[in-house]
């Protein structure tokens, strides 16, 4: 944001918090809800605060260098302003290094930024990595490289991790858009599987292995269970019931005390037609109404 396009009220707030060329977090509040009430953007504010703070900043240690001197782009110690060799690792002070330097610490911070932003991460690697060798090889001792160094290698790491799960997943995705038959024949798959796996219990096609089921249910002391299986024995048609009258399910039923659903289960035969085991379970049905 430009300065000039600051209030002036809010901008000599500003000014008079950094006078001392700090901006603790309470005065950065106290503007930023100032701006906030005038009706400007919080977070636009908030960045002009860092560039006025980062401009405070450099112009501190600009002042600071010029005091001290020079900086050694070897090992980052402090030299003399007259004095071409650095007292503190012997190396001879060139523009041509610190120039070199520079360019390191360009590049490694642009590559930083790719890194972080997933732009290009083949190309920012392959870049990174020339710079780091020749960071490592003659400037090492520095400690802003040696910390710039740690924080690219961190992200160099992570920005690598995440592209080779993204290639894994568009790898997928392209075999799956580009192979249209192989993607119904999976689906296909996928469905019968699922189809066979949830399929109900009760679905038999095979009498013997209904009437086992059928039997297991009786056992337990579950009749529902066995009138179930019995009913949709070939998908619930009556006409394909091949497993006998269902008798044993109705004496199920007695047997829990539920007359009424023995009589609900066997109520569409007639009596009087039925077998001898039939009419006996129809009798005792009766009795236990009267009971």
């Amino acid at each position: 944001m430009a300065n000039n396009l600051i209030p002036e009220e809010l901008n000599a707030l500003i000014q008079q918090y950094l006078t001392d060329g700090v901006l603790t977090d309470k005065e950065r509040q106290v503007i930023l809800n100032k701006a906030e009430k005038m009706g400007l953007d919080r977070d636009e504010i908030d960045l002009y605060l860092d560039a006025e703070v980062q401009k405070i900043d450099q112009q501190t240690d600009a002042a600071v260098r010029k005091q001290k001197g020079k900086t050694c782009p070897f090992c980052g110690g402090s030299v003399p302003q007259l004095t071409d060799k650095c007292p503190h690792c012997g190396e001879n002070i060139t523009p041509e290094a610190s120039k070199e330097l520079q360019e390191i610490f360009d590049n490694l911070e642009e590559a930083l930024v790719d890194f972080k932003s997933g732009k290009d991460i083949a190309k920012s690697k392959a870049t990174v990595e020339r710079f780091m060798r020749k960071a490592k090889m003659y400037y090492g001792n520095n400690p802003k490289i040696q910390k710039l160094l740690e924080e690219v290698e961190m992200e160099s790491a992570k920005a690598e991790k995440v592209a080779k799960a993204n290639a894994r997943t568009n790898t997928l995705v392209r075999v799956l858009t580009y192979n249209k038959i192989l993607t119904i024949c999976i689906v296909v798959a996928v469905l019968g599987l699922l189809t066979w796996v949830l399929w109900p219990v009760n679905t038999y096609s095979n009498a013997n292995a209904c009437k086992r089921a059928i039997a297991d249910a009786l056992k337990a002391g579950n009749p529902d269970e066995a009138a179930e299986l019995y009913k949709n024995f070939d998908n619930g048609d009556p006409t394909t019931w091949s497993l006998g009258d269902g008798d044993e399910i109705a004496q199920g039923f007695l047997n829990n005390g539920e007359p009424e659903k023995a009589l609900a289960f066997v109520g569409t035969r007639d009596p009087a037609n039925a077998f001898d085991d039939a009419r006996i379970i129809f009798a005792e049905i009766e009795k236990a109404f009267l009971e």
